[in-house]
């Protein structure tokens, strides 16, 4: 007969067990799992976000989408894989991180701006400058670089807007 465990191990073992038995119901996320706090999470974020400014944009991504499978419900870490994607030139995988990033924080300004940067390459002008006034609201005074960059975008279209309808909205052609 093998040696009973004493109370304080059977106990341990017990919370261990019901502790993973929530990951796989999916009652806590694995950072929770693994007790990491988010500010570990988001000192690994700004870690990646070093790794992507040195051009190792891949490694960076890797990262990223790790912080997001610890912390699946965070629009930070979702919006980071977005600028990843953006950097990479891949337009379809960033746009889904960026809605997804909306969908925990629709008042995501980076989030926002990246999304309306790909409306804007797809053609989606209307959604653009949508997103990008909604950025612009929620940053006024232009703190972070994604709503500078996204005035200086709408500054952009309005000229190339106003330089159209000086000209009729037609281009211009010789008369005979």
């Amino acid at each position: 007969m093998s040696p009973k465990p004493p109370p304080q191990a059977q106990s341990a073992e017990s919370r261990q067990q019901e502790e993973d038995a929530r990951l796989i119901r999916g009652e806590v996320t694995l950072g929770e799992f693994l007790k990491m706090p988010q500010a570990t999470l988001y000192r690994w974020a700004a870690t990646a976000h070093q790794i992507m400014q040195a051009g190792k944009t891949a490694q960076a991504l890797d990262i990223f989408k790790g912080l997001v499978a610890a912390s699946p419900y965070d629009s930070v870490l979702h919006c980071q894989v977005g600028a990843a994607y953006m950097t990479l030139e891949r337009f379809d995988e960033a746009f889904d991180a960026f809605q997804q990033s909306l969908r925990f924080n629709a008042d995501n300004g980076d989030a926002l701006v990246g999304r309306g940067e790909i409306f804007l390459r797809r053609g989606n002008v209307p959604a653009a400058l949508a997103d990008f006034s909604r950025a612009i609201q929620n940053d006024p005074s232009l703190q972070r670089r994604s709503t500078q960059r996204a005035r200086g975008t709408l500054l952009a279209l309005k000229q190339q807007a106003d330089r159209v309808q000086g000209s009729g909205g037609q281009p211009s052609s010789s008369k005979k």
